[in-house]
C-alpha cells in the first residue's frame, strides 16, 4: 500500500512539474525526443508583457500582443523555431532534429522566462 501511495505521489509531482493550471492560467510543456513545445493560456491583459519579453529575447521577431500571429524564424545562432501567439495565448515549438542541443537549452530557458512572466501576476 505504501508503494502504491508513493508511486501515485510521484506521478502527481511529475504532472505538476510539467503543467501548471491556476485559474485562468494554463501552462503545458511537452519535451519529447524529437521536439519541445511550450503552450500557455493566460489573461489577455498579460499579452503585452509576454510579447515584450519574447521580443526582447528573440531579436529577429516582433510579436504584436493584439494580433494573432504565426512566426517561423531562424535566429542568428541558427536556431529554427515557431512562435504562435494571440491575445492570452502563446505556443513555442522547437524541432530537436533541426536544432542543436544548445538551441534546445536556449529555447527551454526562454520558455521558463515566459512562464515566470505569466506566473508573477498570480
Amino acid at each position: 500500500m505504501k508503494l502504491k501511495s508513493l508511486l501515485f505521489s510521484q506521478i502527481v509531482m511529475l504532472g505538476m512539474l510539467t503543467s501548471c493550471n491556476n485559474g485562468d492560467v494554463s501552462i503545458a510543456v511537452k519535451d519529447e525526443d524529437d521536439y519541445y513545445r511550450f503552450k500557455a493560456h493566460f489573461d489577455d491583459n498579460l499579452s503585452p508583457e509576454v510579447s515584450e519579453f519574447l521580443n526582447d529575447h528573440i531579436q529577429s521577431i516582433r510579436i504584436d500582443p493584439e494580433r494573432d500571429s504565426k512566426i517561423v524564424t531562424i535566429l542568428e545562432d541558427k536556431t529554427k523555431l515557431t512562435v504562435e501567439s494571440s491575445p492570452g495565448e502563446v505556443m513555442i515549438y522547437l524541432d530537436k532534429e533541426e536544432n542543436s542541443r544548445d538551441s534546445y537549452h536556449r529555447i527551454k530557458n526562454l520558455c521558463e522566462g515566459v512562464k515566470d512572466v505569466i506566473l508573477r501576476h498570480k
